[in-house]
């Protein structure tokens, strides 16, 4: 496979406050990689630095085999980023005529507007849209050059449930021929079902990189859930349980050894209902690598 972006030993400082620290990483034409980490872990940063847009000072960079910043990179790549850029008096299709670049001819813009979705909305002006639809039409001026490279920040706030699927089924279109795309977003359930690997940052670090499948293997937590009416403190103290909460009568154990614990719930099961035992999301394992991080 063709390398897009390489790093090594990548670090970055604001003056004295290290923000970034030996970022050693590759990624290859064709993947969708989803960076995660808390506010502040450096995932602007690290954006931002392969966009050029900061000087990769320590450590290299390189992004198609060039510089980043550079007109080949520039030329290769798409950004989606998280405002919305809205121009008073300016249509959906005038806004994205104006981002494409001076070789997409006319029906490149009126193809990536019936791809998201748009070709209905094309002649009204951007400040009557709703932040849905704003974030589609974003999604529209990164993409209508063709862009061998996308990024994507926050892409789908604001967006419905239904205008969230139909945007991944054409983010998976994209990839399908041969694209790249890299997502930074706060709802991880998205970056759990569209991602191929998981990039995490923690406190500057690249902390994890791999499938999520992958993740679930190495933090080995379990959630058990049930409903019942006895006390969160009847199993905080149980073998393997790392956390509990109840949300009315459903109480969530985290567990670091499944058996342990259930072995340790048999003598209260006839208090116990709708048990159901299960791997922990993304999110569950986020929330619990950031919190160990802050302790």
């Amino acid at each position: 496979m063709t390398t897009i972006i390489q790093t090594q030993h990548l670090q970055f400082s604001y003056g004295q406050q290290a923000v970034l620290n030996d970022i050693t990483m590759s990624i290859q034409a064709g993947e969708i990689i989803g960076l995660i980490g808390e506010n502040g872990a450096g995932k602007t940063t690290l954006l931002n630095l392969l966009l050029g847009t900061l000087p990769a000072k320590v450590g290299t960079v390189k992004i198609f085999g060039t510089q980043p910043g550079s007109s080949i990179a520039k030329a290769k790549i798409g950004t989606m980023h998280q405002g919305n850029l809205v121009i008073a008096g300016v249509t959906v299709r005038e806004l994205v005529t104006l981002m494409a670049n001076q070789v997409a001819k006319p029906q490149a813009v009126s193809a990536v507007l019936q791809q998201l979705g748009l070709t209905s909305i094309a002649k009204r002006r951007l400040n009557t849209l709703s932040g849905g639809q704003i974030r589609r039409v974003m999604a529209a001026a990164a993409l209508v050059n063709n862009p061998d490279l996308l990024f994507l920040d926050e892409p789908t706030v604001g967006m419905d449930a239904t205008a969230q699927q139909h945007f991944w089924q054409q983010i998976r279109a994209w990839q399908a021929n041969g694209k790249t795309v890299i997502i930074t977003s706060h709802y991880l359930t998205e970056i759990q079902d569209v991602a191929d690997r998981i990039l995490f940052l923690r406190q500057g670090k690249l902390s994890f990189q791999g499938t999520f499948q992958e993740l679930q293997h190495a933090y080995q937590q379990v959630e058990i859930s049930f409903q019942t009416t006895l006390p969160v403190t009847t199993f905080t103290s149980l073998p393997g349980v790392t956390a509990a909460t109840k949300q009315q009568q459903t109480l969530h154990l985290s567990t670091e050894d499944s058996d342990a614990t259930m072995a340790a719930l048999a003598p209260n099961m006839g208090a116990l209902h709708q048990l159901v035992v299960q791997r922990e999301s993304l999110a569950d394992i986020f929330i619990h690598l950031t919190t160990e991080a802050a302790s």
